[in-house]
Formats: C-alpha cells, structure tokens, sequence
C-alpha cells in the first residue's frame, strides 16, 4: 500500500491485461489519499515520455517530492529502453535519472519544451540529462515482469534481458494482475454496482440488465473495462429503445 508520506513511496509498478482496472483503481486511491500525482497516460514512444519529463521537472518547485503516474507505458519495457528504466528507478535517489545518449532533434517537441531543452542538453556530449531525485515512478502496464520462475528453458539472449527485468522488479513494487473471467467480471460488477460507475442509470435493474448482457457476450467482447460499461450506461440512456442494436456494433468483435 502507498505511504501518506511521500518521501517514504516505493516505486511501483502495476501490470495486467487491459480492463482489469489498473487505471481506475491506481487514481482512485491516491485522490483518496490527497496525493499530489502527475499522471503521463498513453505516451506512445520515449520521445513523448522525455519530453513531458523535462517540462514536468522544469515546473517543480526544486526539492519537492512528487507522484508521477505512468500510465499504460508498455514502450518503457522494451529491450532498448530498459537502461532508461534501470536509472529512472535506482535506489540511491542521486543517481535517479533520465539520460539519453542519442542526439535529440528540437523539433521533436513542443514548442514549451523547446523552451526549456537548453536546460537538460548535456554540455560535453550529445544527448540529455533529467534529474529524477525527486520524482517517485508508478506505473501500469500490460507487461508482466518475469520472474525467477520463468528463467528455465531462456535461450542465452533472453536471459541477458531476464537480468534487467530482474534488475527493474528488485527495485520496485510490483503487482501483476492476473484475474480469470470470473474474478474480472466480478470486480467489475462490485464496481458498477457499488462505487459509482453506472450511476447514470436510474435503477439497480438497469444496471443488472447491462451487466448481465455483457457477461453472456463477454467471449465478443472487444474490451471488457470500467470505461466499456461506463460507456455502455451513457448509451443505455440516451436510446433506452435501440440501445442493444448500438451495444451491438461498438461493443462487439
């Protein structure tokens, strides 16, 4: 669990199939807890990723501890990447860092992050420099650390890159999500019934309805998650005629 106190926060990192409520349940609980957060969702590429680092890092007060939230980067877990991830996360917070080696193009950013470049270009070689001492990482993904049971049967370059995921899972907290269709439609009813998702709806019978349809077409289901029934509900109720028909071709494969 998350410490009140920031300054005692593990990095973490959340894994688990898309739907099984990572996003949902990670800002959940710290709004609950009044944690001031950053969140970085869907960044595509390092690019994206660095770029928002470096601005981030430009606005905050210096010395102050902050939350980032990565959200839904599976690209930090890539064979090319996982050296940035090893200095993001090390355990001696000065040596906590963004470094890329490779020459940067200015145009890969916005114009607000062109501002602020100068600050983080390294002076005797090419590449950037992001302090991260301050910044404590949490990240969702949908890859899953390997772990020590997994080594047997790697070929000899699978192996080397088993090291720096072990590397990467010594450092942080992790938590692999690994839920069965019925433990997932589970959470997902408890959450739809009791913490406010279909609140739309007038009644416990339409929600009954909805989650029921969802669960006798689960195997159809494009993506099973707190934002498909959420987005269900809102149709439910604009078209409380027609609604299956529309169910029927945005939710369905």
């Amino acid at each position: 669990a998350l410490k009140t106190d920031v300054t005692k926060y593990l990095d973490t990192v959340i894994a688990g199939d898309s739907g099984v409520g990572k996003t949902y349940n990670i800002t959940r609980e710290l709004d609950k807890m009044g944690v001031q957060y950053y969140a970085m969702t869907g960044n595509a590429s390092i690019f994206g990723f660095m770029g928002n680092l470096m601005y981030l890092h430009s606005c905050k007060p210096v010395g102050q501890r902050l939350v980032v939230f990565l959200d839904d980067c599976d690209f930090l877990f890539e064979s090319k990447n996982l050296n940035i991830l090893k200095n993001l996360t090390a355990t001696q917070s000065k040596d906590r860092k963004f470094e890329y080696t490779k020459a940067v193009n200015p145009k890969q950013f916005t114009e607000a992050q062109q501002e602020v470049l100068p600050n983080y270009l390294k002076e005797t070689e090419q590449g950037l420099l992001i302090p991260c001492e301050d910044f404590v990482f949490i990240i969702s993904s949908n890859f899953v650390l390997p772990d020590e049971t997994e080594v047997d049967g790697m070929t000899k370059a699978q192996r080397l890159k088993y090291e720096h995921y072990s590397a990467i899972r010594g450092r942080m907290k992790p938590f692999d999500i690994r839920l069965t269709k019925e433990e997932k439609w589970g959470w997902l009813f408890d959450v739809a019934m009791n913490d406010g998702a279909l609140d739309m709806l007038e009644n416990d019978e339409q929600r009954l309805y909805l989650l029921n349809w969802m669960w006798n077409n689960w195997d159809r289901m494009k993506e099973t998650s707190v934002r498909t029934i959420e987005k269900m509900g809102y149709e439910m109720i604009e078209d409380l005629e027609d609604f299956e028909e529309y169910w029927e071709i945005d939710y369905l494969k």
